[in-house]
């Protein structure tokens, strides 16, 4: 989803659907994930490139989270249960 805040704003979590998002502000791209429970779940973060080896777990609380980098980066990022995982927590990619 393509998403175009004002000038000074960020994505919110009231600007973005639930899930994976993708925003544009100006010439810059950004992607991230806004979870919409109340419980800090884990995500799995499908990032360009690499295969499955650059692709990476995060736990999310809830809320709209930026991914780190440019939007480009990242190709998707889902739901993998975790509830109650400590928020901000990132690990390797495992199967699932």
């Amino acid at each position: 989803m393509e998403r175009a805040p004002g000038a000074g704003q960020t994505a919110t979590s009231a600007s973005v659907p639930c899930g994976f998002y993708r925003y544009t502000v100006r010439e810059s791209r950004f992607a991230g994930y806004n979870h919409c429970g109340p419980t800090t779940v884990r995500v799995h973060v499908d990032v360009a490139g690499g295969g499955s080896g650059n692709d990476y777990h995060l736990c999310v609380s809830p809320g709209a989270k930026d991914f780190p980098g440019a939007g480009p980066n990242y190709l998707n990022a889902y739901y993998i249960g975790g509830a109650g995982c400590p928020s901000g927590h990132k690990s390797a990619h495992t199967p699932h």
